[in-house]
């Protein structure tokens, strides 16, 4: 059948919301309803909706975990320990860098809404780069050039190969982290 695994609600929701739609382009697509199914003894999760702006039926259909209501732990980022079959490593790169991009040099002179909010992006910010180092093989130093799979995360990965480094981003998720631990109230 081929469905891709969600392995999180967050993780379905986010690759549903960075979607085109085949009709007009708009991408930010935020489902009207979801449900639980089986198709061909497979359990899935059906979520539809009309876009925003041009009003075009859109849906998405997705496996689900053999458990899924099993909590996500920050560890795992937005999912458990196997890699996204709904995002490449090019495509969490780019959206931590999008997150990360927006927070403050520094908390100094925030108010508390605009602290948590800083916090709440350096924690997606995280989460996306452990998702990137989900694609590192076990004893490899980078992320395969095989593991790309969209246009868009190829791309990134032909423009920034370096950046796909297993020491790097372990670097970069410590000073994500660490800049956290600065945001925190």
């Amino acid at each position: 059948m081929g469905l891709r695994l969600a392995r999180s609600a967050p993780e379905a929701y986010l690759y549903m919301a960075r979607q085109p739609c085949e009709a007009c382009g708009m991408t930010g697509f935020q489902p009207e309803r979801s449900a639980s199914e089986i198709v061909d003894d497979t359990l899935t999760r059906r979520y539809e909706g009309a876009c925003g702006r041009c009003g075009a039926v859109r849906e998405f259909v997705f496996r689900v975990p053999d458990e899924p209501f099993a909590a996500v732990t920050p560890e795992q980022g937005f999912g458990d320990s196997r890699p996204s079959e709904l995002l490449d490593p090019g495509e969490w790169l780019e959206m931590a860098d999008g997150v990360l991009a927006r927070i403050p040099e520094s908390p100094a002179g925030l108010t508390d809404a605009q602290r948590r909010a800083a916090y709440a992006d350096l924690d997606a910010g995280a989460a996306a780069l452990e998702e990137v180092l989900k694609f590192v093989p076990a004893g490899a130093d980078a992320v395969s050039p095989f593991a790309f799979w969209t246009e868009r995360g190829r791309r990134f990965s032909l423009d920034s190969r370096w950046r796909f480094n297993a020491e790097g981003l372990r670097d970069s998720l410590a000073q994500v982290r660490a800049a956290q631990r600065s945001f925190s109230d």
